[in-house]
C-alpha cells in the first residue's frame, strides 16, 4: 500500500496516489475489520487485478480504480452472485450519465460500450471457513475515465473505449467513485430484499452475448461453439450449440465467435 494518501481515512475512503492493487489492499483492511461501504481508490495501481490472473492496466490520472468492502446479509453461497450484482450497479451508474442503451453487460465482469470494453469487476471473498459475522466481499472496479485513445497499448485500441472517447467530456472522477458506490450499495440491498431475481432479471436486458455466437476454451482444451442464453439463476452463463446441447459456463474467458472479444 503506498505511503502517501491524498488524505487519512475520511467518509469511509481511503484515497491513495498509487499502490499495487486496491482490491489487495481493501482485502487486508476487510480481514482488519473494515466496515461495509469502506473504499480504497487510487490514481493509479502498478499491478491492478483483472480476471484469470491478468493485469489490469491502470494509467495516472486518467481512470477510475477503487475497490469496496461489502459485509452483506447474505449466505456464503450468494457471494459469487455479487458479481452480477456490482455489475449491474456499475452499468446502472454509467447509464446516469450518459444515453441510456449505450451500455451492456458482458458475462461475468465486463461493461461494454458501442462493442468496445469499457470497464470491469473483480470480486474477491474471504474464505468459506470465515466465520459468518466476520465474511465479506471485496469488489474491485476499475473503469477507463478520461484515457484518450492513443493512451491505450496499440494492441487493445480497437477493443477498447473510455467515457471521455464516448463523450467527449472530461470527468470528475472522485464524483463518479461515489456515484458508483451509491449504486453498488444499492443493489446489494436489491439482492438481500428481494433476492438474486430482480438483479439478474435487469442484467439480462443488458447482456451484449445474448443469442450471440459465442467460443470458449474448456478444461479439457476443447473450443466450444454456441449460442449465448444469458445466466441462470445461479449466475452460471448457459449457451446452445448447434446439436441442441446446452452447456453451463461456470468460469472462463468467452469471445463472441464472429468478432474476436467482445
Amino acid at each position: 500500500m503506498s505511503d502517501v494518501p491524498f488524505f487519512a481515512f475520511m467518509d469511509n475512503i481511503l484515497f491513495l496516489h498509487s499502490t499495487e492493487s486496491t482490491n489487495s489492499d481493501a482485502y487486508s483492511l476487510a480481514v482488519k475489520g473494515a466496515v461495509h461501504g469502506f473504499g480504497v481508490l487510487a490514481d493509479m495501481q502498478s499491478a491492478g487485478k483483472g480476471r484469470l490472473g491478468r493485469n489490469w492496466i491502470s494509467p495516472a490520472g486518467t481512470g477510475l480504480y477503487c475497490s469496496i468492502v461489502l459485509r452483506p446479509n447474505l449466505s456464503f453461497t450468494e457471494f459469487p452472485k455479487l458479481t452480477l450484482t456490482a455489475g449491474l450497479a456499475l452499468c446502472t451508474a454509467v447509464e446516469s450519465i450518459l444515453p441510456d442503451g449505450l451500455f451492456g453487460l458482458k458475462w461475468p465482469n465486463d461493461l461494454y460500450c458501442l462493442r468496445r470494453k469499457c470497464g470491469g469487476i473483480l470480486v474477491e471473498s474471504s474464505t468459506p471457513s470465515c466465520p459468518d459475522n466476520e465474511s465479506f466481499v471485496v469488489v474491485g472496479i476499475g473503469i477507463n475515465v478520461n484515457t484518450q485513445l492513443d493512451e491505450f497499448p496499440l494492441e487493445l485500441q480497437h477493443k477498447v473505449t473510455s467515457l471521455r472517447i464516448l463523450s467527449g467530456k472530461i470527468y470528475n472522477i472522485k464524483d463518479l467513485y461515489k456515484k458508483i458506490r451509491t449504486s453498488l450499495l444499492e443493489h446489494v440491498r436489491i439482492h438481500e430484499k428481494r433476492g438474486f431475481e430482480k438483479i439478474l432479471h435487469e442484467w439480462r436486458k443488458r447482456d451484449v452475448l445474448f443469442e450471440k455466437e459465442m467460443q470458449w476454451v474448456t478444461h479439457d482444451k476443447e473450443v466450444i461453439t454456441a449460442r449465448g442464453m444469458g445466466p441462470d439463476e445461479n449466475g452460471q452463463l448457459l449457451a446452445r450449440d448447434s446439436d441442441g446441447k446446452i452447456h453451463e459456463i461456470l468460469s472462463g474467458d468467452v469471445q463472441q465467435a464472429t468478432n474476436g472479444e467482445q
